[in-house]
C-alpha cells in the first residue's frame, strides 16, 4: 500500500498515465513507432478548417484545437475511448486501408441539443449511449471531418476517404488487430460551454504508401512535386506577351500651374538628348537603355543595363 502511494503521490495521475518519460519512450520504442512530423503539419491545419465547415455546413458554431499526434496501439486505443461515444470507419482507396473516427458523447449530445434548437450546457448533457437516430444525424458531421481531412493531406498525396458505417467502439474494436500501431491526433471541440473532442485514428500501415513524404518535415516548402506541371506553367508563361512602357522623363509639377494649361501651353520637360530611358513592365523597371532613331526613321532604343545594375556612360547611338 506504501509503495503504491508513493508511486501516485511522484506521478500525481492515476493508471496508465503514472509511466516515466523514459518508459514511454522505451515502450513507443519497442512497439516499432515512427513518428511522422507531417501529420501534426496536416491536423494543425485541419482544425480550423474543421471548425469553419461546422460553421457553414452544419450550423454549428465551434472552436476546434489540434495539440499534437500521438501513437499508440489499436487495442490500448479502443480501450481508452469514451464508452459512450461515436466511432466510424472510412476507407482509404488509394492506401488500400481504413483508418478510424471517434466522437466522444460530450460532443455528440451538445450537437444534437444545438441542432434541434437547444442551448447545451455541462449540466444538460445526459451520461449514456447514443440513440440510433443521434448516431445518423452525427454522421453527416463525420463526413465533413473526412472531407476536410483528405483535403488537407491532398496537399502531400492524393487522398479520398469514404464513410462505410456508424458504430460504438465495442463493434469498432474488430477492425484491426489489438496490437495494431495507429497515429492519433485528438481534437478538442468547444460548443458553447461543452468541451467535447474527436479524434482520427489511421494506422501506420495505411500510412505506408506515403510514410516517407509524412516522416519529413517541411518548413515552408511547397507541398507536392509535380514537375511536369511546373515545366507547363514554365511554357505557357515564356511563350506569353507583356505589355512594357518606356518612360523618357519625370517631373512634378505644381498643381495650380497644370490647371492653367490649356491648347497652345508649351511645357519643358527638360528632356537632354542623352536622357536615359526606363523600360517598364506593370509600373516595375526592367531596364535602363537611350533613345535614337534608326536609318528608316523610327524611333529605336539600345539597351544600356538591367534595372539594378550600375549606371554606365552614354552607349554609342551610331549604329541606331
Amino acid at each position: 500500500m506504501d509503495a503504491a502511494n508513493e508511486t501516485g503521490q511522484t506521478s500525481g495521475r492515476p493508471g496508465r498515465q503514472t509511466r516515466l518519460v523514459e518508459e514511454e519512450i522505451i515502450a513507443k520504442a519497442s512497439a516499432g513507432f515512427q513518428p511522422l512530423p507531417m501529420l501534426d503539419v496536416i491536423f494543425s491545419r485541419m482544425a480550423p478548417a474543421t471548425a469553419a465547415s461546422f460553421r457553414a455546413r452544419a450550423s454549428l458554431i465551434t472552436e476546434i484545437h489540434f495539440d499534437r499526434t500521438t501513437y499508440a496501439c489499436w487495442g490500448d486505443i479502443v480501450a481508452e475511448m469514451d464508452p459512450h461515444s461515436i466511432c466510424a470507419t472510412a476507407e482509404a482507396p488509394q492506401w488500400n486501408g481504413a483508418i478510424a473516427l471517434a466522437m466522444d458523447s460530450v460532443l455528440v449530445l451538445a450537437a444534437m441539443e444545438r441542432l434541434t434548437g437547444g442551448a447545451p450546457t455541462p449540466d444538460t448533457i445526459p451520461r449514456r449511449p447514443p440513440t440510433g437516430i443521434e448516431r445518423e444525424t452525427m454522421r453527416h458531421l463525420l463526413i465533413l471531418i473526412l472531407e476536410d481531412l483528405a483535403a488537407n493531406i491532398s496537399r502531400i498525396a492524393e487522398a479520398t476517404f469514404t464513410l462505410e458505417s456508424v458504430e460504438t467502439p465495442k463493434e469498432v474494436g474488430a477492425t484491426h488487430g489489438v496490437s495494431t500501431p495507429c497515429a492519433v491526433a485528438r481534437m478538442e471541440v468547444r460548443l458553447d460551454d461543452c468541451l467535447g473532442s474527436f479524434s482520427v485514428i489511421i494506422p501506420l500501415r495505411t500510412l505506408d504508401p506515403i510514410q516517407e513524404r509524412l516522416s519529413t518535415m517541411f518548413l515552408g516548402d511547397k507541398l507536392g512535386g509535380d514537375s511536369s506541371w511546373r515545366d507547363h506553367i514554365a511554357s505557357r508563361i515564356t511563350g506569353s506577351s507583356i505589355v512594357v512602357t518606356a518612360r523618357i522623363h519625370e517631373k512634378s509639377i505644381p498643381l495650380a500651374d497644370i490647371l492653367a494649361w490649356k491648347p497652345g501651353t508649351q511645357i519643358d520637360f527638360s528632356i537632354l538628348p542623352d536622357q536615359e530611358v526606363t523600360v517598364m513592365c506593370s509600373g516595375i523597371p526592367i531596364l535602363y537603355g537611350h533613345a535614337g532613331r534608326l536609318r528608316n526613321g523610327n524611333i529605336a532604343l539600345r539597351v544600356t543595363r538591367e534595372a539594378g545594375a550600375p549606371a554606365t556612360a552614354a552607349a554609342d547611338l551610331g549604329g541606331l
